[in-house]
């Protein structure tokens, strides 16, 4: 392993972890990038979104080399382990290095981007190396929305070339990825007198993950397997009910509080589905814990008939992989969150595809079956897909991946979403790459990064800049 690469790499890795970036929380580290490049003298521009464009001359010889832009993202998803006392607000990211591997201290590492800011930064500020003209993009939400990039002013970037850093798997050059929206329901709440006893059902610890990545692996969905726990159950009045953490991770946990008519029977009946559930999913998500007890509860409840669309719903609506291709997943759904809210019980589904037709039918489709169930559907944060097309910049990367490592790298798509999607809308002639270091378990507290992959994507990444 080229030590010094990644060992450079990390110096601004741990930089970033000392900022508490969460999506919607930029402003310290957005400001802390322009400072970053203002104390080299580097051009720097911040808009109101709070996106960083910084541009950097090119080498001493390079000047008619092409523009080639940089880019990822500064935000990060935030999600700790139970009993947890970090706040994501003000506290710094704990690294923990061990086996080879950086880890955080019982929260995630935000290596999902901050590495890939990292080796945008060590390329700024390393004037040994030899490129043509860098434009440096650093994005803000792009965990939540793709905000920043989407109102990112792309008139003012000019790069021939745009490399994305922001996979996540060693040797596999990105070259398209799945374009999102998510669709928003409510349920406006009816309230009505409780009648029975009430029973608690709940899941956590499930293996959950990112809704992109791992969502053709058929793990446990905790929002649909509790509707399927209490689906059916006479008389049930729900008290409240919640699960999962993002709208694009699959939950690993979900609860809910709700009177029954007959409390025994009830939790008779769930105790049996428990059991069918730990039967299905005992190779491939074998690891979290469902309970159910009896309960108390004093408050309001909902209405029997609006508790009954609620479950019917959550039960009915599709959730997992839709279309797979050639051992890429195309289109998929995920039912991501479930939040007891003052007014509404609000529902949130992300949907996924490089299709931008397929995604916009499928939630068409999903939006006619809440009405069904009376409820509220909005779609919001749309963003296109990225659709592979070959260009030089893939086969120049593939020849440099070969020089450096002496493997061949794999060329692929991803149904994750990257913001190369939005820029080419715009940026139609700017070929695009995206590539980054293995990175295992983005959006959950065992998020990590590989040392040695950080430096040997490095290295590639300092050539490639070199032969551009």
């Amino acid at each position: 392993m080229d030590k010094a690469y990644s060992d450079y790499v990390f110096k601004f890795f741990r930089q970033l972890a000392e900022i508490p970036r969460e999506s919607g929380n930029e402003k310290e580290v957005s400001d802390f990038l322009v400072n970053f490049a203002k104390e080299r003298n580097l051009e720097v521009s911040q808009d109101e979104a709070l996106n960083v464009i910084i541009r950097k001359p090119a080498s001493k010889g390079y000047e008619d080399h092409p523009i080639v832009a940089l880019q990822g993202h500064m935000d990060m998803v935030c999600v700790k382990v139970e009993g947890s006392d970090h706040d994501f607000e003000k506290d710094p990211i704990k690294l923990i290095e061990e086996d080879g591997w950086i880890t955080a201290d019982g929260t995630t590492l935000g290596a999902d981007d901050g590495i890939g800011v990292a080796f945008i930064m060590a390329v700024l500020d390393d004037d040994s190396l030899k490129h043509g003209p860098i434009e440096a993009i650093i994005t803000t939400e792009e965990e939540t929305s793709m905000g920043g990039a989407g109102r990112l002013d792309l008139s003012q970037i000019t790069a021939k070339y745009l490399i994305n850093i922001d996979s996540e798997e060693e040797g596999i050059l990105t070259v398209g990825c799945a374009g999102g929206l998510d669709l928003e329901v409510n349920f406006p709440k009816e309230y009505e007198d409780s009648q029975g006893d009430f029973v608690e059902v709940g899941l956590k610890g499930f293996a959950g993950g990112h809704s992109g990545m791992e969502i053709d692996e058929f793990r446990l969905n905790a929002i649909k397997t509790l509707a399927r726990l209490i689906q059916g159950i006479d008389g049930l009045q729900i008290a409240r009910a919640n699960g999962g953490v993002k709208r694009n991770a699959i939950p690993s946990a979900a609860s809910a509080v709700f009177a029954v008519a007959n409390r025994d029977e009830a939790i008779k009946l769930i105790n049996e589905r428990i059991a069918e559930v730990r039967n299905e999913y005992k190779d491939v998500d074998p690891d979290g814990e469902i309970w159910v007890k009896e309960a108390n509860f004093v408050g309001k409840v909902l209405s029997k008939d609006l508790s009954k669309r609620i479950i019917d719903f959550l039960y009915t609506i599709h959730d997992g992989l839709y279309k797979k291709v050639d051992g890429s997943i195309v289109t998929s759904s995920n039912l991501g969150l479930l939040e007891d809210r003052e007014d509404s019980i609000f529902v949130n589904l992300m949907n996924r595809s490089e299709i931008d037709s397929q995604k916009e039918d499928w939630a068409k489709k999903q939006a006619l079956l809440v009405e069904y169930f009376g409820g509220k559907a909005e779609v919001v944060s749309e963003y296109s897909g990225w659709q592979r097309e070959d260009s030089p910049i893939i086969d120049l990367a593939k020849e440099v991946w070969k020089d450096v490592h002496g493997d061949e790298m794999e060329v692929s798509t991803t149904h994750g979403g990257l913001e190369c999607g939005l820029f080419k809308k715009t940026l139609k002639d700017t070929e695009m790459i995206s590539f980054g270091p293995d990175i295992e378990g983005a959006h959950s507290p065992a998020e990590r990064v590989n040392i040695e992959s950080v430096a040997n994507n490095y290295k590639f990444l300092v050539e490639l800049l070199e032969r551009i």
